[in-house]
């Protein structure tokens, strides 16, 4: 598949490699659906899969490489009430992130000084446990 790049001032324009890369504004007018894997055991997680969904019987470790692209996503959400200890390069640092909580999720941005946290949410109702329920973040 030749690399595709869409701008306002050239339109479609096909090139050698592969990809895709649109330099102007995009509309989706019926979703956007990411890929996904599902862990269930301990193992390397998918640095070109965008979307890693945590499903165990028992507390585990993973691992996140370092991304490919600066501007790259991944999004990590747990389906169990086992803990997920992930040991990746958080902020340049050695770090591990893990999980306790059916619903706890947390949005990762690949830039040239390791995974950066966009996003983490515990999975738990707005209440007072809410807060106490977030993935853990440990340098």
């Amino acid at each position: 598949m030749p690399k595709v790049t869409i701008s306002n001032d050239k339109g479609l324009v096909q090139a050698a490699g592969n990809g895709l890369v649109v330099k102007s504004s995009a509309s989706l007018n019926s979703g956007l659906i990411l890929g996904t894997e599902t862990i269930t055991t301990a193992t390397a997680c998918s640095t070109t899969i965008p979307v890693t969904i945590l499903n165990h019987g028992s507390d585990l470790g993973v691992t996140l490489a370092d991304g490919s692209s600066v501007g790259q996503i991944k999004i990590f959400i747990s389906t169990t009430d086992y803990t997920v200890t992930n040991t990746l390069s958080l902020g340049g640092d050695s770090a591990t992130i893990a999980t306790t909580e059916t619903g706890s999720t947390y949005i990762l941005m690949w830039t040239n000084a390791g995974w950066q946290t966009l996003a983490r949410s515990s999975g738990d109702n707005a209440n007072a446990t809410a807060v106490a329920a977030l993935a853990v973040f440990a340098g």
